[in-house]
C-alpha cells in the first residue's frame, strides 16, 4: 500500500470511483492500472485484485453504474403509490440519480454503444412505461422513447447551470414532465 496507509472497506468500489474520476479529468485513453492505483492511493498491484486489465476495470466501471442506476429506478418504483404517476417517478428519480452522480453520466452516455434491448434500466424503464401506457398501441415504443429521450435529455440538462433550478430540482422536473402530460396515464 502506498505510504503504509491500510486500505479497509469496499476497494473495489473505491477503485472504480477514483477511476471515474480520473477518465474523467484525463479520459479513458491516459488510464492505466498503474495510475488507477495512484488515484485510489493503493499499491500498483492491489487494482489486478480486482480487475484483469484496464479493459476489464472500464467494463465493470459500465456494470457498477448500471447496477446502481436499476437499483435506483426499481427503489422508486416502489415507494410509487400511484400508477397513475409511475413515469413522472421514474423520470424525477432519472434526473435525480445522474444530477447526484455526474461522473456516471458522463461516462455511461460518452460515446459507448448501449443495446437498449438488453441494457436493464431502458427494459425497465420500457416494462413500467407499457404499464403506464395500460396497453402495447403500436406506437408505444415511440411514446417509451420519447420518455426516455425526455427525461434523458433533462439529466444532461441539470449539467447546464441556470438552465434547470437545482436547489428545488425535484419540483422542477416534475414540473417540466407536467408540462408535456407525462403526471397523466397516456
Amino acid at each position: 500500500m502506498k505510504n503504509g496507509a491500510y486500505h479497509h472497506g469496499n476497494l473495489k468500489a473505491e477503485l472504480i470511483e477514483r477511476g471515474l474520476e480520473y477518465i474523467d479529468r484525463y479520459g479513458a485513453e491516459s488510464l492505466s492500472m498503474r495510475k488507477l492505483a495512484d488515484a485510489a492511493g493503493v499499491s500498483c498491484a492491489a487494482p489486478y485484485a480486482h480487475f484483469k486489465n484496464k479493459e476489464a476495470f472500464l467494463y465493470a466501471v459500465q456494470e457498477y453504474i448500471t447496477e446502481q442506476f436499476l437499483e435506483a429506478l426499481t427503489e422508486a418504483e416502489k415507494n410509487c403509490n400511484d400508477s397513475s404517476q409511475m413515469m413522472l417517478v421514474l423520470g424525477i428519480r432519472y434526473v435525480k440519480f445522474f444530477h447526484e452522480n455526474p461522473l456516471y453520466f458522463r461516462f455511461l452516455f460518452n460515446g459507448r454503444i448501449l443495446d437498449l434491448k438488453t441494457y436493464q434500466p431502458f427494459v425497465f424503464f420500457e416494462k413500467a412505461a407499457e404499464e403506464w401506457l395500460d396497453a402495447k398501441s403500436s406506437d408505444s415504443h415511440y411514446v417509451i422513447l420519447a420518455l426516455w429521450s425526455m427525461v434523458h435529455g433533462l439529466a444532461q440538462m441539470v449539467t447546464i447551470k441556470g438552465v434547470v433550478d437545482t436547489e428545488h430540482l425535484e419540483d422542477e422536473i416534475g414540473s417540466i414532465m407536467r408540462s408535456v402530460k407525462i403526471g397523466e396515464n397516456g
